[in-house]
């Protein structure tokens, strides 16, 4: 009898587990999102008469160009985590076709002081209402997010070397090397070129710049492509030591490649800002050395300081 009863309450057992695996169905969704999905992904068609600026064609161009490796994924306001791009990234809990809200912000890594992933805070979210149907592969890249830039964002620095460039070499540099603009690959960049007979160094100086202090995102931005590493500080004038210059980071040589960089600058300023007030003013300062016996280039672009209020 005993035999029967052990039978019995096994075959229950088995049907309710196949009952409950047929309950719980784990076929995902796929969403792919690629490098392509957040090509040109930045409308700045309105962005002078949003923001009162006047940028040129070329600085309207740079605002739009971002190389983001990252993206943090919403469905139905879950987050299902920062992935690399490309990534495939799954979602459960969808039966047959559902119509879903989407949001992908994209992201990069912050470098220098903290090596974090940041999304980029200064665009607008776009909630995008999709199609999701279960065991498919949704293709981001055919129905891409648009952004436009937060009317709150604020670039109190932003230089493409369209005529000229405001960075200088200090008094007590090195040496009187200097970024100037020239035309490189079809575009206005600004070069500074180290001669092969030593090896000569450079500080290269930024105009003052008005940073805000308390709670916001501060952001350096910069495109490079240069022969030998470069440097980066800042000094602020009303730091606890206004003649030091404190350390932000910097980058390694890229000579064949032009690659993009972004450096906190939030933490530098609240943690030695030392008096009353909102807002202090930053010199950026860019150093390095060339090579002795070679010719060697630096070149930057795109340079942007850009600010927005987090409380």
């Amino acid at each position: 009898m005993k035999k029967y009863i052990y039978l019995i309450v096994s075959v229950l057992s088995i049907m309710l587990l196949l009952g409950s695996c047929k309950e719980n169905d784990l076929t995902p969704v796929y969403i792919h999102v690629t490098e392509k999905t957040f090509e040109d992904c930045i409308d700045v068609s309105d962005f002078n008469e949003t923001h009162e600026q006047n940028f040129d064609q070329e600085q309207l161009e740079a605002l739009k160009r971002h190389k983001f490796t990252h993206v943090n994924v919403y469905v139905n306001n879950k987050n299902l985590g920062c992935w690399q791009i490309p990534c495939k990234v799954p979602v459960l809990g969808i039966s047959g076709a559902d119509t879903s809200t989407l949001v992908l912000l994209p992201a990069f890594p912050i470098s220098g002081m903290s090596n974090t992933i940041w999304s980029y805070p200064f665009l607008n979210i776009c909630r995008q209402k999709v199609v999701l149907q279960k065991g498919t592969t949704y293709e981001t890249e055919q129905n891409p997010p648009r952004y436009v830039y937060s009317e709150y964002a604020r670039f109190p620095f932003f230089q493409t070397f369209s005529n000229s460039t405001p960075f200088m070499p200090s008094d007590t540099s090195r040496s009187k090397l200097n970024l100037l603009p020239v035309s490189y690959d079809g575009k206005n960049v600004g070069e500074l070129v180290m001669s092969d007979s030593t090896a000569q160094s450079f500080d290269i100086y930024s105009p003052q710049i008005p940073m805000p202090v308390g709670n916001y995102r501060v952001l350096l931005e910069i495109r490079y492509k240069t022969e030998c590493p470069v440097d980066i500080s800042m000094k602020m004038s009303t730091a606890i030591n206004p003649h030091m210059a404190y350390p932000i980071g910097g980058f390694y040589a890229s000579p064949n490649e032009w690659k993009t960089i972004h450096f906190d600058l939030t933490n530098t300023i609240n943690n030695n800002h030392n008096a009353a007030g909102t807002a202090t003013l930053g010199t950026l300062i860019f150093s390095g050395a060339g090579e002795k016996g070679k010719v060697s280039h630096v070149r930057i672009d795109d340079v942007k300081v850009v600010y927005i209020r987090t409380a």
